[in-house]
């Protein structure tokens, strides 16, 4: 029996407190939560907002979603999609990450023209709302 793909995409509000060692507290854990659980996807901070994408095994994204939902460093979480997917968008990235705030560009771990042009590409292959949402974010602020 095969794996059944899954996705959940949200966007949040990030705590008035956090702080640039949160940000990067936040993606180391989940370069290893994901990559020992098989979850890739990306994460976009901007403003003090978050919009993320994950993917993988249905239990592990239900898992770790209600993992972040109870999160103490963001809050008015909107989950914006939630459903099967017949094959992973991020399979690169065990969590892809953009920053549009100067002082987290560093920790930017992708070439924007390379991932913009991969994201265009995947919206024309499959109708996903989470990717179409993803790709008006970065026209917007890209």
């Amino acid at each position: 029996m095969s794996e059944v793909l899954y996705h959940i995409s949200y966007v949040s509000t990030a705590r008035d407190s956090l702080k640039y060692e949160d940000i990067k507290s936040i993606l180391e854990t989940a370069h290893a939560r994901n990559k020992a659980h098989d979850i890739t996807g990306v994460l976009v901070y901007c403003n003090k907002h978050f919009f993320q994408i994950i993917e993988g095994e249905k239990e592990s994204i239900q898992e770790l979603y209600d993992s972040i939902s109870v999160d103490s460093r963001h809050d008015n979480i909107v989950k914006l999609q939630e459903n099967e997917i017949s094959k992973r968008h991020f399979e690169s990235w065990s969590m892809a990450f953009k920053s549009y705030n100067k002082e987290l560009k560093h920790l930017d771990n992708f070439n924007n023209e390379q991932f913009y042009s991969y994201v265009k590409s995947r919206i024309d292959e499959e109708n996903n709302v989470s990717l179409r949402i993803l790709a008006d974010f970065f026209d917007l602020n890209g």
